[in-house]
């Protein structure tokens, strides 16, 4: 079964005015004005990728800070990609942090492109992910391809690996444990502590 995104988001008639009346570089695409158009094409990138990342096929969260608009291109790269549904597909914070704007193109084009050999990383919309890397056990990723590879690095997928690790080893220690993992989170970066509070709700489940 293929899991690219066979049917990107169509903005309707009255979404593509309210994007032309208020949209001019990519960090207009804070303004609140766009909230309601976000929703509609969260709820309907949900249904097309089973509600998983697109770098890494963890389930996505309903709540705000568990899901990502992920911009492939990235749009402080190429803003006039900001709206361009082929460019928008659904990730987790993790991942979306992690790529950041790293570049994706091998070559600058005028129009968005549409052929996938022309993307470093797996394209949600143009590349079946299974074909270029393998999830073993949830968490392990390796690489099928050049284009997988990048991808792993790009959105460093092994830290998913870590985080498992961790989880497990947490569920097999006494209920002490919570007390630590609560005090390590007090002195956590903030990167640490996302991943930390992943751990905690995993312990407590």
């Amino acid at each position: 079964m293929s899991d690219i995104i066979s049917l990107p988001y169509s903005w309707t008639i009255p979404e593509k005015q309210i994007i032309d009346d208020n949209f001019s570089t990519h960090s207009d695409w804070t303004k609140v004005v766009f909230t309601n158009l976000k929703e509609e094409l969260v709820k309907h990138l949900r249904t097309q990728q089973n509600n998983k990342c697109c770098y890494c096929k963890y389930d996505l969260g309903f709540d705000i800070k568990q899901v990502d608009i992920e911009h492939i291109v990235p749009k402080s790269r190429h803003e006039k990609f900001t709206f361009e549904p082929l460019n928008l597909a659904l990730s987790c914070p993790g991942c979306n942090t992690k790529k950041s704007i790293k570049p994706v193109l091998n070559n600058i084009t005028v129009n968005y492109s549409k052929n996938s050999a022309n993307y470093k990383i797996v394209h949600a919309h143009f590349d079946n992910y299974s074909e270029h890397i393998n999830v073993i056990n949830g968490c392990v990723f390796t690489a099928n391809s050049a284009k997988g590879s990048e991808t792993i690095t790009y959105c460093e997928l092994f830290r998913l690996s870590t985080v498992e690790e961790k989880i497990q080893a947490s569920k097999r220690l006494q209920p002490s444990v919570l007390e630590s993992l609560v005090n390590d989170l007090k002195t956590a970066t903030k990167e640490k502590k996302e991943e930390l509070i992943d751990i905690l709700k995993n312990v407590i489940r």
